[in-house]
């Protein structure tokens, strides 16, 4: 059989594969990090049969070149984080949520290995609630995750590391190429029971993580600074724990890098011993924090959808705490057709009770809606208070109109190129009004030696002309020499 065609790389926006996203397992890059020889051998040899005497050689020739291959460890660069979720100090429904990093490039979770048989991510997501409690960020330096003495700067005799002595960490961290132990990094020490709860199993590890390749068809609308058809790939780490409802929640993106043997194993989660190196039971982990972020789980409860699944229609809307409503018609009437009662203080500075409806109403609303204005005369309104509506049999004021209209004229400023018409729209009126005084300031001052009326001021060219006649009938004999009119 002939071998299949490779996969080619969408070009346009006709691709079929255009808008799609394909899941990958891994994405592993070609070197994983650490440090590399190559050898080079060449042989050479006389192959003639029976070479006369001294023509004989049989010589080999050996090249050696080591190299490096250095990827984030100890930090990683903030620009390589393409986006969290749920979004840092953001407030929503995220009870069933996940929490998850986009990663740009896409290799980084498998440059390093977590140590378990699966060769998974080095990289984990711990979500930690405010009850647990959330443990604080460290800012401390490589060496201070072994518990050994170590030179704190360059050059500096060793002295001793910040490590407790009842902390676990790394255990056998040794620093490669390039890497010192007087760098600083950040890191957090997590009570050993807590660790346990949070961090995910050895089964887990190799389903918290994947690589996508995207190709959009439309890049802006997803955040993509790429070329339409053109695909991006990206990874993805998840964290393995749900938030508690009604709570804030702290997810630290950590290092796993070899901690497979202290998570704890098989379908039922066995947790097992958390030994320190010198024996003994360790009572924290101490782990690299490569990046953090905050947010607020609400309850559900409280959500928008709970709440509106709540009003009792049949009970006539006590969630409004309004008493006997059932027995008042009109409030009854304006309960049905979906106002409800607000506070208003009017430009007065008076505070009275009114009726406000929003664009969601109970029932299906007639095809033309008139918008009413203040009188016959008015063609537009020009503050939201002659938008007011009063009923006189009841006494209350309708905000609704009001409303509508200020928040359209706060919308309608907001976009910038309506707020720049309308500004050029304002200066080109300012400067015909200025322009409209100038020429009836001219007019009572110069009319009558200029020979026009106000009518004939009113309109540029004719006051240009008018000007030039004067000159040139009055003035130009004065400045030629050869007039003597005054």
């Amino acid at each position: 059989m002939p071998p299949e065609p490779a996969p080619r790389a969408p070009t346009a926006l006709t691709d079929p594969d255009t808008g799609t996203i394909i899941f990958i397992a891994s994405c592993r890059p070609p070197l994983p990090d650490g440090d590399y020889r190559l050898t080079v051998t060449q042989s050479a040899s006389n192959a003639a049969k029976g070479p006369p005497p001294g023509a004989t050689f049989d010589e080999s020739y050996v090249n050696i070149r080591r190299f490096v291959v250095r990827g984030e460890r100890f930090a990683v660069q903030q620009a390589e984080i393409g986006g969290v979720f749920p979004p840092s100090a953001s407030t929503g429904e995220y009870g069933n949520v996940l929490p998850h990093v986009v990663i740009d490039r896409a290799t980084l979770p498998w440059e390093r290995s977590a140590g378990d048989a699966a060769d998974s991510s080095w990289l984990a997501l711990l979500l930690f609630d405010e009850s647990d409690p959330v443990p604080p960020t460290l800012t401390i330096q490589v060496g201070d995750l072994t518990p050994a003495a170590f030179a704190h700067a360059e050059g500096a005799t060793p002295t001793a590391s910040t490590l407790p002595a009842t902390t676990l960490s790394y255990p056998n961290l040794t620093l490669g190429y390039g890497e010192f132990p007087w760098q600083q990094c950040n890191a957090i020490d997590i009570p050993v029971a807590l660790f346990r709860a949070v961090a995910p199993g050895v089964v887990d590890l190799p389903w918290l993580s994947h690589a996508r390749t995207i190709t959009p068809a439309d890049p802006t609308r997803m955040g993509l600074a790429s070329e339409p058809g053109v695909p991006v790939e990206t990874s993805v780490v998840l964290g393995n724990r749900m938030p508690q409802p009604n709570a804030r929640c702290t997810v630290h993106l950590v290092s796993l890098e070899n901690m497979a043997p202290l998570l704890a194993t098989g379908d039922s989660y066995t947790s097992v011993p958390i030994v320190l190196p010198g024996g003994g039971d360790a009572d924290f982990v101490r782990l690299v924090s490569l990046a953090n972020w905050s947010y607020r789980s609400v309850d559900p409860k409280q959500s928008f959808t709970e709440i509106l699944k709540g009003l009792d229609a049949a009970d006539d809307f006590r969630v409004l705490g309004i008493a006997n409503a059932s027995t008042d018609p009109v409030v009854a009437n304006a309960l049905a057709m979906g106002h409800v009662p607000l506070d208003h203080q009017t430009r007065q500075g008076s505070r009275t009770v009114s009726w406000y409806r929003g664009p969601l109403i109970p029932f299906a609303p007639p095809g033309t809606i008139v918008v009413p204005q203040p009188n016959a005369a008015n063609d537009g309104l020009a503050t939201a208070d002659q938008a007011l509506r009063y009923d006189p049999d009841t006494g209350m004021i309708d905000l609704t109109y009001a409303a509508a209209w200020e928040i359209g004229r706060l919308l309608a400023l907001q976009d910038s190129e309506f707020a720049r018409a309308l500004y050029d729209w304002k200066r080109s009126n300012t400067q015909a009004v200025v322009e409209a005084f100038e020429r009836g300031v001219l007019e009572q001052q110069m009319g009558a030696a200029l020979g026009i009326d106000a009518v004939g001021l009113a309109a540029p060219q004719p006051m240009q002309h008018a000007i030039a006649s004067f000159i040139a009938r009055r003035l130009a004999p004065h400045l030629t020499g050869k007039g003597t009119e005054r």
